[in-house]
């Protein structure tokens, strides 16, 4: 219930929104953008991907710590109906490849296959230095 204390909540711009994180060579990186992409997510109104953004993004993350030496950059932007997330990493541009799974009883080697099921698109870009790998998610009808 709105008390006449309670402001209205402000009305969010339908144009485009970016934040950047600069993430450094850390293990604790991917809870920590974890943590980020869900309170932006909750403050742009799109907490109904949250879920599935964070876990991809961690997986990115993750990735980025484990196959490149050092600092890694996470982007996340949006629309209402979308929400794209691109981490870059200075590791070179070849990734294992969704269709080599790893053995059952691997402990790693999932992340890719995962982002493949759970998002919209996704892809890499590479770069002189390193490459992005990133990632689209689209809010449900009824979400």
């Amino acid at each position: 219930m709105r008390t006449p204390e309670t402001p209205e909540p402000a009305e969010l711009p339908g144009s485009p929104w970016s934040y950047g994180l600069l993430i450094p060579h850390d293990p604790r990186a991917a809870g920590i953008v974890r943590a980020a992409l869900r309170a932006i997510l909750r403050a742009t109104r799109l907490g109904c991907v949250a879920d599935t953004v964070e876990l991809l993004a961690s997986e990115l993350v993750t990735n980025a710590y484990r196959h490149s030496p050092s600092d890694a950059y996470v982007n996340v932007a949006g629309t209402p109906e979308c929400v794209t997330v691109s981490v870059w990493d200075h590791g070179s541009g070849a990734l294992a490849t969704t269709s080599d799974p790893p053995a059952d009883d691997a402990e790693s080697g999932r992340g890719l296959s995962i982002v493949e099921a759970c998002a919209d698109e996704w892809g890499v870009r590479d770069y002189p230095h390193g490459k992005a790998v990133w990632f689209s998610v689209a809010p449900k009808e009824g979400a």
